[in-house]
């Protein structure tokens, strides 16, 4: 099976770490977002993928290829940012007629994906929102979808659509994606993913839904770590570091080639490899790979890689009932 996952964006939100750093190679619980993506895509039974990739993209392709040897891995790249089912259409070279899953790169997900997989119907993840004005989102009769909308100003639904596809034919997608360009026909500037899947179904093709268990948003600071602490707690994160004198509160991610000396780390700390925490107190934060922090109290933070943080030491003569922040 073939998968095509979109990520061309700069992660605008998410800077200053994605000046340097694309957006799904930013790592989350021990791993970047796309690789938790890649690693469900090919538990079911995925073995080719399509990046369709803008800014930073040869670091993303560099990363699959490595990290992914046993499967094919090819590229496209979106010069214009004009939209979903435009990045989509760009792997249209590559596709063939067997069952295509479109999965969006920068959203964690946890879902059965067998159930997205009919060679009959197309099928569309979703999850019941309280804000839908925010999302695309199908309507349903019975157990069909009869309407598409990106973002209605109105309720019409509170099924969101998470970013997870699986259509039955490669070739039936790429065809309604290259008839919505053509046409012009753009939603709020672009060419809507959600308006050429509304073309096959006003043409009569099939379309179902399933329910994911888990979406995790990684868009911007606090949903990044939001999204690291609920992976921490499943259990996600690597072992394997060295730790000296230090106090640990599970849950972590500290993998091997890191040292923690003289330090209190956790709980929901992740770090990358190599790098080296001395003398300091780390809690709910994200850090990159071969940095260096000492003599620091850090919570709520993301760090990047090769960063050196430090402090000093403060000397304090304090009489009674005093309040001190440092």
């Amino acid at each position: 099976m073939h998968a095509i996952i979109p990520v061309a964006g700069k992660g605008t939100r998410l800077r200053p770490h994605t000046w340097s750093t694309p957006k799904p190679l930013l790592q989350v619980a021990g791993k970047p977002i796309l690789g938790h993506i890649i690693d469900r895509l090919v538990s079911a039974g995925i073995v080719h993928v399509t990046l369709i990739v803008g800014y930073l993209g040869d670091l993303i392709v560099e990363w699959t290829r490595k990290e992914y040897p046993d499967i094919h891995v090819d590229f496209a790249k979106q010069n214009n940012m004009d939209g979903l089912a435009s990045a989509v259409d760009l792997a249209a070279p590559v596709t063939g007629d067997g069952v295509t899953f479109v999965v969006l790169g920068d959203t964690i997900f946890s879902a059965d994906l067998s159930k997205a997989v009919d060679p009959k119907r197309n099928m569309i993840a979703v999850k019941r929102v309280d804000d839908p004005g925010r999302f695309g989102v199908v309507l349903l009769e019975g157990e069909r979808v009869v309407r598409l909308v990106e973002k209605p100003e109105e309720f019409i639904s509170d099924l969101a659509i998470v970013g997870i596809y699986g259509f039955s034919s490669g070739n039936m997608l790429m065809n309604a994606t290259s008839r919505l360009i053509k046409s012009g026909n753009r939603t709020r500037g672009e060419y809507q993913l959600t308006d050429a899947m509304q073309l096959m179904l006003d043409e009569g093709h099939d379309f179902g839904v399933f329910e994911v268990d888990e979406w995790y948003d990684c868009g911007k600071p606090e949903t990044f770590l939001e999204t690291n602490r609920i992976l921490l707690n499943q259990g996600f994160g690597k072992k394997g570091a060295e730790i000296v004198d230090s106090v640990i509160i599970p849950p972590v991610s500290l993998p091997e080639g890191t040292v923690i000396s003289a330090s209190i780390v956790g709980p929901h700390v992740s770090i990358g490899c190599n790098s080296r925490i001395e003398n300091s107190i780390i809690s709910n934060t994200v850090i990159g790979k071969l940095s260096s922090i000492d003599l620091v109290n850090i919570r709520d933070s993301i760090i990047g890689d090769d960063v050196a943080v430090s402090g000093k030491a403060e000397i304090l003569n304090v009489g009674n009932s005093s309040t001190i922040e440092l």
